[in-house]
């Protein structure tokens, strides 16, 4: 192959690399009453938020507060896991950007240990 075709090829291959990884914000937001809602795959942390933030109140209402919980704007992993709390209710634990599922799964669920969460299971998995 000559040189050319070559540096064309590699050319090629870290553009499509990086049009990959451009979408990679990603947030999480609650109405206090145990409803979450995640945007990921947003292109910047920013607008991920306002999605997120937009979403819940969407879904339930513009006069229920709503909040963030987690958010970030690096490529990963992420997780969202739901534990039982002793006196009643429930906790949770959020983890972004992780280099694999399993560690973001792993965080979300010793986020929820670490407050005290019995039984914490992961309920959503996502990359972006």
């Amino acid at each position: 192959m000559k040189r050319t075709v070559l540096f064309r090829l590699a050319l090629v291959c870290m553009t499509a690399a990086a049009i990959q990884n451009a979408c990679a914000a990603s947030a999480v937001a609650t109405d206090g009453r145990g409803h979450l809602v995640r945007s990921y795959g947003q292109p910047t942390k920013e607008i991920a938020m306002q999605h997120a933030l937009d979403g819940a109140r969407l879904l339930y209402g513009p006069q229920v507060h709503v909040r963030l919980l987690a958010a970030s704007d690096k490529t990963g992993y992420g997780a969202i896991a739901i534990a039982a709390r002793k006196g009643g209710g429930s906790l949770v634990g959020v983890a972004l950007a992780k280099r694999s599922q399993a560690e973001a799964d792993a965080l979300a669920v010793d986020h929820c240990l670490e407050a005290g969460g019995i039984n914490p299971k992961v309920r959503w998995e996502w990359r972006g």
